[in-house]
């Protein structure tokens, strides 16, 4: 039984704070919401920490004295007290933290063993390693990724990207080209997206990885045409469709997120009908919104989904999304925000769900702590694996 829910504040990685929510059972679980800084206009709304607060004590003491095992039904609860379809009234973060911490009561603190207890396959990390666009930096694409595609074990692959980012590092450092990080501890630099890619793809290549790009092109589309200003180019979707078709050919891009604007699903789904192997994805897209992946899914517009439960704001409705997702036979990458707690409870989802990768960072207490559980999670199952992409 749920005896007490508590609403708390911690600091996240923009120095300011988060909502956290602690519930009791037999004893305390607690769990931290993140927040994006590039968000999808179909988002689940977060609302101000003070007026979180105050919405949360409407809602409290009808869900002490529930029984945590009927997650489902405080999910139910949390929308009828709401109404709206995106919690743009109680805050899709308090929304979360309570669906959470009482998830995470269900599950005696193994979150993804409630997901599926059965669970050996893992994630393959995505490094984010240099940054721009709405996370800062000076190209327009927002992240420049790794993907350690030959590791066969969850450490030698988060070890493989942190080698990848020291040598880039080196790189950028003795070529005078490194201006600092950004808030997801990715390197700004005064490199174009040209030339970002190729230093990246010559060190990849060199550990056994591959690479990939978030593109999240929604932020810097404007009045139809997407605005390259590192490249002083400007594009209309269909020379954007061609942009990005050669981007994959000429570097073996394994993975793009979001190379269209959030409602083109039709770029979308003619770039995926002509690449091979490798992972559309759809972010801005989809949001994590069951009817928008069905969408998705009838047009074929990609083969891969993003899956953050903040977008959505409730477990349930996230898993049911990925769910939907992963049987009609897209890649499932589960990923963090920008704006990040030292909360690990991505991980488990992320092991719960049988995602093929996970966007997490490299380093910084936010993002080493989701690499760390995944590690944990790795020894504690019987002959885990990593996933299989393609």
């Amino acid at each position: 039984m749920i005896k007490d829910l508590r609403f708390l504040k911690v600091p996240n990685s923009k120095g300011a704070e988060s909502v956290a929510i602690r519930a009791m059972t037999d004893k305390y679980y607690m769990v931290s919401i993140p927040s994006g800084t590039s968000k999808s206009g179909a988002e689940a709304v977060d609302l101000p920490l003070d007026a979180a607060e105050r919405k949360f004590y409407s809602i409290k003491n009808k869900i002490v004295g529930m029984d945590e095992s009927n997650f489902e039904q405080v999910d139910d609860l949390l929308k009828e007290a709401d109404g709206t379809n995106n919690f743009r009234k109680i805050g899709g973060n308090l929304a979360l933290g309570i669906s959470l911490a009482v998830f995470k009561a269900a599950a005696k603190g193994e979150m993804w063993r409630l997901i599926n207890q059965f669970a050996t396959t893992f994630p393959y990390p995505l490094g984010n390693v240099i940054g721009g666009g709405a996370h800062g930096g000076n190209t327009s694409i927002q992240e420049f990724l790794t993907i350690p595609i030959k590791a066969r074990t969850i450490e030698e692959a988060v070890n493989t990207n942190r080698e990848i980012r020291e040598t880039v590092k080196q790189q950028l450092e003795s070529r005078g080209w490194l201006t600092g990080e950004n808030a997801e501890k990715a390197f700004t630099t005064t490199l174009d997206d040209i030339k970002t890619l190729d230093i990246l793809s010559s060190v990849a290549k060199n550990y056994g990885a591959v690479i990939g790009v978030d593109v999240a092109a929604s932020q810097f589309y404007f009045d139809g045409r997407y605005s390259y200003n590192s490249l002083n180019r400007s594009m209309n979707p269909a020379q954007q469709l061609e942009f990005v078709e050669n981007l994959i050919k000429t570097y073996n891009l394994f993975y793009v997120e979001d190379p269209f604007f959030e409602k083109d699903f039709d770029h979308s789904s003619q770039l995926t009908s002509k690449v091979k192997k490798c992972i559309i994805a759809g972010d801005d897209l989809y949001a994590t919104n069951k009817a928008l992946i069905a969408k998705g899914i009838e047009k074929k517009a990609t083969n891969g989904v993003i899956i953050k439960p903040n977008q959505c704001g409730t477990v349930s409705a996230a898993l049911s999304a990925a769910m939907l997702a992963k049987k009609a036979g897209f890649h499932l990458i589960a990923s963090h925000r920008s704006v990040e707690t030292t909360d690990n409870w991505i991980s488990d989802f992320a092991v719960g769900i049988g995602a093929h990768l996970i966007k997490t960072g490299i380093i910084g207490k936010e993002r080493e702590a989701k690499l760390k559980r995944l590690v944990e999670i790795w020894n504690s199952i019987e002959k885990p694996r990593m996933a299989k992409l393609f």
